[in-house]
C-alpha cells in the first residue's frame, strides 16, 4: 500500500479521479469574463454530468480547474504511472480493495509511532524483489483467516519481523490484522467511537 501523496505533489491522484469522474468531457478553462464555465466541447457529454457541473458551487469548479492543471502539468511519465495504479486498483478484487481501504483508515487514526512502525514494514516490503514481495502479500491474505497463535507463529518466519519489539510486533499485527472497525490505543484494541 502506498500513499498517493508521497509519490505526486499535492495528493493529485484523488483530485484526478473525482476530476474524471465529474466533468469528463467538459470545459475546464474559464469562460467569459462573467466566470461562467465555456459550453462542453464536445457533444458526447452525459446530460448528468453536464448537470452536475452546472450545479457546482464556484468554488469547488475553481478547485476542480485547479487540480486539472496541475494535473496537466504533471510530466507525461509520471501522469502516466498515476492512470497505471488507478487501473491495478478497478482490477483489485472488491474484497481486497475494501481491505486496503480499511488499512488506509486505521492508519489515519494511528498514533506516530504506531505509523512509524507500519512505515518502516512497508519500505521493508518495497526493497523486497517483486516476486518476493508478491509472495509476502500472499501469505499476509493467507495469514488473515487463521487463529491468532498460528498466525503468530507464521509471523516469526520473517526475520524482519523477529527483529521487532514486542510493541513493534503487536502494532504491525494490529495494522495488518484489525477488523473494520477497530483502532489500537495505548497497546490494546477497542472499538472505533
Amino acid at each position: 500500500m502506498t500513499r498517493c501523496s508521497r509519490h505526486v505533489p499535492g495528493g493529485i491522484l484523488p483530485a484526478v479521479l473525482g476530476l474524471l469522474l465529474v466533468v469528463h468531457g467538459t470545459a475546464l478553462a474559464r469562460g467569459p469574463e462573467t466566470g461562467m464555465p465555456d459550453p462542453p466541447r464536445s457533444e458526447n457529454v452525459p446530460q448528468e454530468r453536464l448537470e452536475r457541473w452546472r450545479a457546482m458551487p464556484p468554488e469547488e469548479r475553481e478547485r476542480i480547474r485547479d487540480r486539472y492543471r496541475r494535473w496537466k502539468e504533471l510530466p507525461p511519465g509520471q501522469r502516466e504511472r498515476i492512470l497505471e495504479r488507478n487501473r491495478r486498483w478497478r482490477q483489485l478484487p472488491e474484497e481486497q480493495r475494501n481491505y486496503l481501504k480499511d488499512r488506509r483508515e486505521l492508519l489515519k487514526d494511528a498514533g506516530p509511532e504506531e505509523r512509524r512502525v507500519v512505515r518502516e514494514f512497508f519500505a521493508r516490503m518495497h526493497s523486497l524483489p517483486p516476486p518476493a514481495r508478491r509472495l509476502a502479500r500472499r501469505k499476509i491474505w493467507e495469514w488473515r483467516s487463521l487463529p491468532s497463535g498460528e498466525r503468530e507463529e507464521a509471523m516469526l518466519s520473517w526475520p524482519f519481523y523477529r527483529g521487532l519489539s514486542d510493541r513493534e510486533r503487536e502494532t504491525l499485527r494490529w495494522f495488518l490484522f484489525a477488523r473494520p472497525g477497530d483502532r489500537h490505543i495505548g497497546g490494546d484494541r477497542t472499538p472505533r467511537e
